[in-house]
């Protein structure tokens, strides 16, 4: 008589779920309630979270006791499944300002000089900063005159940074570092400020003991433009001086921050990829790599720079790329926190007319040995190593000094290092042009891409301007020996899809969704779309849009026209079940859709059990 999994042994369920994914220990505990009682066991939910997501926010306030390893479990499942069937928990706007920054469920909004921070859950006000109140931002002595520029630059660990420019005889362009704290340090808000030569093409990353902020303004011997960076210590932490020379990048090339290059900061190291290998096009040329540089962040000199040129991107031949679609971020895996790569591109698919977006998922590897340094001590990121020239190739008899080619053998490339925006196996599906995609973003933890679309389609009959829509698709693996219903085994498809070798993933692609849905299908979606599609003066057909991806929130602007310094409307998409503790001891909210309860909030909606009538707002 067999034995159903019910019926076995603690122990040997437990070492059967050791080897499941979180998404199938949550499925197969809602098929009867015995499996569900043995499976949100502690100990073996902390086994399933010290396995799959120790690198996580749940996990870290698991281990520290303010949740279970069971809510940390189910916190995890329910965000990246709300986030790849598109069906958020929470959609709200957050109020009105000038810019904004948001980062890990804080947001900071500009309104004039003052900046509110947020909880980006709850909307609950954390500080108030009146940037011009306290300590002024101008030196005595400055001859400047006229009223201040003031933009935000980044946010993270408790502190934003912020870009004061006056102009006058004598420029002021200063860098301003306050303190978002609920309580303020006993030396007030400001924690210092420091002067800037340039903020030309501006980017800054910061963590709690120091600052660094890069510009495009240094030369390199050439005479072209180079990247270069300067760290501020901001505690005692880091043994950086102010006399140190800025960190020049050498032949790192790339101009546009999120689609020739990224930068972040992460233990302790600051990373920085490129997808360009030369400031011109070659004309002969085979192969692209990604450029990575990395450094311990109490040492921003040229011999402390790790760099490598070799980490594989992609061949010529496989098609041109429409460059107005490509994006490319650093993210950071959840279960083993390491660098990856994630890129967006758009590429016509070699001998056909046919484009193709998909995205492309590299690691870092640093377990590489780096390339040699050049004389002087600075990374050397020029024409790859391997094989000089392909063989066979007619192109090679033609080369001369003027040439500068990259060649490697084509890689394999496993299925989990891309993924295709449109599944091959099924036929063709809706698609936006880049005039009416206001945002694209992917979430490498869950796998999914989000889009942000105009939909002219949605309500055509009850509107004249095209509604903003979240449009999102994901892949998921795929059960052993499984086979898309209405795969599509011709020649063509075969070409635009790689064959598989046998140890790689097989994935299934779920349809695209949209959310919401329109809204003439039920109260709730026109309540959504009401959020969604906040109302602005002047023409509606001129509005811009300027949003933030994470993995628990997607948080947007709408503002009208194309100008700066116009006042805009910030909506936030949360993909959460309410807010996470942020202090020791503190209780996880419970009440996950029933805080509006008896009251009505027209610019707030709540996922609520049982509350849409008709069932189509999930």
């Amino acid at each position: 008589m067999p034995i159903s999994l019910d019926r076995l042994p603690f122990d040997v369920l437990f070492y059967v779920s050791s080897h499941l994914q979180i998404d199938d220990i949550l499925s197969l505990g809602h098929t009867c309630r015995q499996l569900k009682a043995l499976l949100q066991e502690n100990t073996l939910c902390r086994r399933a979270i010290e396995t799959h997501v120790p690198y996580t926010k749940e996990a870290r306030l698991a281990q520290e006791q303010q949740i279970s390893y069971c809510d940390a479990l189910s916190i995890v499942h329910d965000r990246r499944h709300a986030f790849s069937t598109a069906q958020p928990f929470s959609a709200y706007i957050m109020g009105q300002g000038n810019e904004y920054l948001y980062r890990d469920g804080i947001l900071c909004i500009l309104a004039g000089n003052i900046i509110r921070v947020l909880d980006a859950d709850t909307s609950a006000e954390i500080c108030e900063i009146d940037i011009l109140g306290g300590e002024t931002a101008t030196p005595e002595g400055s001859t400047s005159s006229g009223e201040p520029k003031i933009s935000l630059l980044s946010f993270n660990d408790d502190l934003v940074t912020v870009l004061y420019e006056k102009k006058g005889r004598s420029n002021t362009i200063r860098m301003l570092v306050f303190s978002t704290k609920q309580e303020p340090p006993s030396k007030g808000r400001q924690l210092t400020s420091f002067p800037l030569n340039s903020s030309y093409k501006l980017f800054v990353r910061h963590t709690a003991d120091c600052v660094y902020y890069g510009t495009y303004t240094a030369q390199d011997d050439e005479g072209h433009h180079a990247w270069e960076l300067k760290g501020v210590a901001l505690t005692g932490k880091y043994d950086i001086s102010e006399c140190d020379p800025p960190l020049q990048l050498e032949r790192f090339f790339g101009s546009d921050v999120g689609s020739t290059i990224a930068f972040e900061i992460h233990n302790e190291h600051f990373y920085a990829v490129s997808n360009q290998t030369s400031f011109e096009v070659e004309e002969i040329d085979w192969t692209s790599f990604y450029h990575c540089i990395r450094f311990p962040l109490g040492n921003p000199r040229s011999d402390a720079v790790e760099a490598i040129k070799t980490v594989y991107r992609r061949q010529h031949d496989e098609g041109p790329i429409h460059d107005s679609w490509t994006d490319i971020t650093l993210q950071f895996d959840e279960a083993t926190d390491r660098t990856m790569i994630v890129e967006a591109r758009r590429e016509w698919l070699a001998t056909t007319s046919r484009q193709q977006r998909t995205f492309y998922i590299s690691d870092f590897e640093w377990d590489k040995k780096s390339p040699p340094a050049s004389e002087d001590g600075s990374p050397v990121l020029g024409a790859s190593i391997g094989p000089l020239l392909p063989e066979d190739d007619a192109y090679t008899s033609v080369i001369d000094s003027s040439n500068n080619p990259n060649y490697a053998p084509k890689e394999y490339r496993p299925s989990w290092k891309f993924h295709p925006e449109i599944s091959p196996e099924c036929g063709s599906t809706r698609s936006f042009i880049l005039a009416r995609t206001k945002f694209k973003g992917y979430n490498y933890s869950c796998n999914t891409f989000l889009d942000f679309v105009e939909d002219e389609r949605c309500c055509s009959e009850s509107s004249s301007t095209p509604c903003l829509r979240l449009r999102v698709g994901t892949r998921r693996e795929a059960p052993e020996k499984w086979t898309h219903p209405c795969q599509d085994t011709s020649s063509k498809a075969k070409s635009v899809s790689p064959s598989l070798q046998d140890d790689d993933v097989v994935y299934r692609h779920p349809p695209i969704r949209m959310w919401p849905p329109p809204s003439s299908q039920c109260a709730c979606s026109k309540r959504l779309h009401t959020i969604l599609n906040p109302a602005l003066p002047g023409p509606a057909h001129g509005k811009s849009i300027s949003g933030v991806l994470d993995k628990r929130r997607f948080v947007y602007m709408v503002r009208p026209g194309r100008s700066d310094n116009a006042l805009g409307t910030i909506v936030v998409v949360n993909f959460t079940r309410g807010a996470l503790p942020s202090k020791p001891n503190e209780a996880v909210p419970t009440d996950h859709g029933g805080s509006m309860e008896g009251q009505f909030n027209p610019s707030r909606w709540e996922w609520t059990p049982g509350a849409c009538k008709k069932g189509v707002c999930w």
